[in-house]
């Protein structure tokens, strides 16, 4: 089973904002004879924190009683705990519950713990703080704030079961220092199993670079801390052997909380098609002026690879979250759009949005939800714009950019307040059940002539910066002395 316990560098460690403020209250209350005032600290805690907090009191048998159960713990669990024994838990759970909680007692400090909850309805991992009391009488309690880190729905499982890719999320371990030491694997599905060599193995709780082989490659494990630390995406090709087989994968790296989900795709078979293919369109070629069959073949043949690669092309060319221009090719499409104006005499504007507090939506609702509202947004973005002319790119995490050729100041300024005003007017959704209302800030800016794209960008990210710093939900235009404000 999946475990973490740690007494130092806690707020670094955690993922719940919570954990912060509930050390520096549990630190304001000076600590007596016996320890932090339990009565006082309860009374400090349960208004805002109390749904997700839970009071436990040891008992005369070495064991534990809940005296409270929060709203939220019970909703995730899908029971109310209280008045019951830590020990009716499913045993490997409870063992280490018991002697984290009585360490915890033992020594009189704040405690860290992260565990892999083994009968709950729908929570894989869970992060506590448990911060040990003393009440008036002498009597010794525990108040334990407990949040779920990652859901695992019925739908998510059958996905990934059910998927034709490899799907395996890793989570950091980090020593003293908040260095990466190792990562361990806490989901994969079969195909992912599979692929790594260990069809009949459970790779939950190994290590990743020793269960999954193509991470020994140095360069493979770099791209993946990289891409933990950075928090971006990437997706890239490689080859690795498993029981004397070459096989090609492509890999999509994504972060997730403090890891990473790495999708696999064999594309062995398409590698050996392209090369087949290859061999044949050779062959066809010396024939084609004799047989016209033949060159009806290859010209199918051809068709098909050209298919392929317009679609790598495309594949490219996009943000794969949002199906949006990736920066480089936002930036390259945008280059060969100013020196049309430029030969023209046109204008040329540009609009930078990022979305406000968007880090509170994957705290608050979770990072699928996050994804969602990123998706939308675009999806908002495209429809206000014109499709034949204007680019829309996203240019990673919630920042996106909108090139506006042939457009002044005015027309981007109106276009700017039409992004702003939709985003009044509607809620963005995260699933089939819930939508949020999202504010953004926007900079503007129409190009100065003989300017470089790095120079028309960087003033509108000043300007950008400019409406985040006064208060987001607004627009300013770059250059402009009086900014407007939405």
């Amino acid at each position: 089973m999946y475990q973490e316990v740690h007494t130092e560098n806690i707020v670094e460690r955690a993922h719940a904002p919570e954990v912060a403020e509930l050390l520096q209250r549990f630190a304001l209350h000076a600590p007596g004879a016996g320890g932090v005032s339990y009565e006082a600290l309860l009374k400090d805690l349960m208004p805002r924190f109390g749904d997700d907090l839970m009071v436990c009191v040891p008992t005369e048998d070495g064991d534990y009683r809940y005296e409270h159960y929060g709203r939220e713990i019970t909703r995730y669990v899908g029971g109310s705990r209280q008045g019951e024994r830590i020990s009716q838990m499913t045993p490997q759970v409870a063992r280490f519950t018991i002697q984290c909680y009585d360490q915890a007692l033992t020594h009189g400090k704040p405690m860290y713990t992260v565990h892999r909850s083994l009968k709950t309805v729908r929570v894989c991992l869970w992060e506590r703080l448990v911060l040990p009391t003393t009440s008036a009488n002498g009597d010794r309690f525990l108040v334990v704030f407990s949040r779920p880190l990652q859901f695992r729905e019925e739908l998510l499982t059958t996905v990934l079961e059910t998927s034709p890719s490899g799907i395996v999320a890793l989570r950091a371990v980090r020593d003293d220092d908040g260095n990466i030491e190792r990562t361990i694997i806490i989901t994969a599905n079969r195909r992912a199993a599979l692929m790594a060599g260990h069809p009949d193995e459970n790779l939950l709780d190994t290590d990743a670079r020793t269960s999954l082989p193509f991470l020994s490659d140095a360069m493979i494990w770099r791209r993946c801390l990289y891409a933990i630390e950075l928090r971006r995406n990437d997706i890239f090709e490689s080859s690795f052997t498993v029981n004397g087989r070459e096989i090609w994968l492509q890999l999509a790296l994504a972060p997730l909380g403090d890891g990473l989900v790495i999708t696999l795709t064999d594309i062995s078979e398409l590698m050996i098609a392209n090369l087949t293919l290859q061999s044949r369109a050779a062959t066809l070629a010396l024939e084609i002026g004799r047989e016209r069959a033949t060159r009806r073949a290859l010209s199918h043949e051809i068709g098909q690879r050209e298919e392929r690669e317009q679609e790598l092309r495309r594949l490219a060319e996009t943000d794969p979250l949002t199906a949006l221009l990736n920066r480089r090719s936002f930036i390259e499409k945008a280059n060969r759009e100013i020196l049309a104006c430029e030969t023209d005499g046109d204008d040329a504007s540009l609009i930078i949005v990022d979305i406000d507090h968007f880090k509170s939506v994957n705290d608050t609702h979770g990072h699928v939800a996050g994804d969602a509202v990123i998706r939308a947004f675009a999806d908002l973005l495209l429809g206000l714009v014109r499709p034949e002319r204007d680019l829309v790119g996203r240019f990673g995490g919630e920042e996106f950019a909108v090139f506006l050729p042939r457009t002044g100041s005015a027309a981007a300024m109106r276009i700017a307040h039409r992004i702003q005003d939709a985003l009044t007017m509607r809620e963005l959704p995260t699933s089939e059940t819930m939508s949020l209302r999202v504010t953004a800030s926007l900079g503007v800016a129409t190009r100065e002539s003989a300017e470089s794209f790095a120079e028309f960008f960087a003033r509108a990210d000043s300007a950008l910066y400019r409406a985040k710093h006064e208060g987001r939900d607004c627009i300013r235009f770059a250059g402009a002395d009086v900014a407007e404000a939405a």
